[in-house]
């Protein structure tokens, strides 16, 4: 498909070989046009010598000038070229090109000396003429480059050989068909490389559409296979982390709505049933309905408490919370809230220890309050009759930590990645009905808003011990959920 993203590449491929092929051919030419004519005059010169040695030998055997004239005649043509032969003034009396013959006309040729080319004497020397209107080049010995002297008598004479000039200047088109076959088996060997090339960009580019088009589908486990750390490589990378994300996100999704929908169940459920009891006349006594009443007024109050916990959750996830964030000191927030829990912990017949040594941190005050409020809360709703719940602070490098301790059940090794998760209870079993089950939720969040972590730790010897870290100097400006 000519639109498809890796027709256009292979047509990008295709225009930077072509022209890469014809600027490198045109190069390669240009380099070797003059070389090619040098070489193509070394090749007619070296014939100078040994042509003009056997025409000195006719001569010397008395040989007639027909008889010359037919065997210089045949080496013309064995050798493709013109032979002359000039008299001691320069007038042509032989000449093997019947067609345009000289005869007669006079050549000034004018005489050279031996020159050395590339660190050898050349014998013979050239020049670039006009005869009869023909564009021609001329070859004849140079000065003193006769293999024997010309004969003593009457009659000497000069042997010249000539070229059109087109065929000396075009013998680069001599390498024309090579270089044509040599760049026809680049550009295929390029054409294949190209070819492998786009499909290695185009595949993970073409498997990321399908899988988009199958997310888009509802199908959210989709992977691709991502190698190198190129930029299709990290793309794919990133794809797969999308996916992922995208993934838990929707099964975070689903499980809320599955969550909330049971935690609304049974509220919803005592309200419709003891509502339809009052319509029905079931409450015949005053009492009754002053039970029934308070029964309808507590599940209200607890479905109102789980509304206010998702959306104030929405809103610390989606960074819409402002925090107000000032110098607070952390022992003093502890502080306050030991003696907000005092009396649940008498109540729970649980000793409520403070360990304080902590600093002044830049964080929202009241936010840290909530965060404390669930750590606390928590941590004396499991804790055994009789035993202890120790909050500590301390300073630990740039942070100072928050401890909650309490030495009742471990959390299951299994169960601890899992205990900030939204209506996440380790023991359904021990729940209460007065609470939402999004207290660590929030705690995370809020935590994580400041620009700190909280973890967990549990042992059967050690009990459990929740762990915020903040840092002293606040959460960094890109952290910081300002919109409002």
């Amino acid at each position: 498909m000519l639109g498809s993203f890796r027709a256009r590449l292979l047509a990008g491929f295709g225009i930077v070989i072509v022209l890469t092929l014809f600027l490198s051919a045109s190069a390669f030419i240009l380099l070797l046009r003059q070389q090619q004519t040098e070489s193509a005059q070394q090749r007619i010169g070296i014939l100078v010598e040994p042509i003009t040695t056997e025409a000195q030998r006719m001569q010397l055997l008395g040989w007639s000038r027909p008889a010359i004239s037919a065997s210089l005649e045949q080496i013309a043509t064995y050798y493709d070229i013109r032979i002359l032969m000039l008299d001691p003034t320069d007038r042509v009396i032989v000449d093997t090109e019947s067609q345009h013959e000289a005869i007669g006309l006079t050549l000034d040729i004018p005489e050279s000396e031996l020159a050395e080319i590339d660190g050898r004497m050349e014998p013979f020397q050239s020049v670039r003429m006009q005869m009869n209107g023909d564009d021609l080049y001329f070859f004849t010995l140079a000065v003193n480059a006769s293999a024997a002297p010309w004969p003593e008598v009457p009659g000497d004479s000069q042997l010249v050989l000539a070229v059109p000039a087109a065929d000396v200047n075009s013998a680069w088109a001599a390498l024309l068909p090579r270089l044509s076959i040599a760049g026809a088996g680049a550009g295929i060997v390029a054409v294949l490389f190209a070819f492998l090339f786009a499909a290695r960009i185009t595949t993970p580019v073409r498997e990321m559409t399908r899988a988009s088009q199958a997310m888009a589908r509802g199908d959210l486990d989709q992977r691709i296979r991502g190698e190198g750390d190129d930029e299709i490589g990290r793309l794919a990378a990133a794809f797969n982390q999308m996916s992922t994300q995208v993934a838990r996100s929707n099964r975070v999704m689903r499980e809320l709505i599955a969550n909330v929908s049971h935690e609304l169940k049974t509220p919803l459920t005592s309200i419709q049933g003891f509502g339809q009891a009052m319509v029905d006349g079931l409450a015949t006594k005053p009492e009754d309905y002053t039970e029934m009443s308070g029964v309808i007024v507590g599940e209200t109050e607890r479905i109102r408490v789980l509304v206010d916990d998702l959306l104030y959750l929405s809103q610390l996830e989606s960074g819409t919370l402002q925090l107000s964030l000032d110098d607070v000191d952390l022992d003093a927030i502890v502080g306050d809230a030991a003696a907000r829990f005092r009396f649940q912990a008498d109540e729970a017949e649980v000793n409520l220890r403070l360990a304080l040594d902590g600093a002044s941190v830049r964080a929202d005050g009241r936010r840290l309050e909530q965060v404390l409020a669930n750590l606390v809360d928590n941590a004396i709703r499991f804790a055994p009759v009789g035993s202890e719940v120790l909050v500590r602070t301390y300073e630990l490098g740039a942070d100072v930590v928050l401890e909650v301790h309490n030495g009742g059940q471990p959390i299951p090794v299994e169960s601890l990645p899992s205990v900030f998760d939204r209506f996440y209870q380790v023991d359904s079993a021990r729940a209460e009905t007065r609470h939402s089950g999004l207290g660590l939720s929030i705690v995370q969040e809020l935590v994580q808003a400041h620009g700190g972590s909280v973890s967990v730790q549990s042992s059967r010897d050690a009990g459990t011990t929740f762990t915020a870290r903040l840092p002293l100097a606040g959460p960094p400006v890109h952290d910081r959920p300002l919109r409002p």
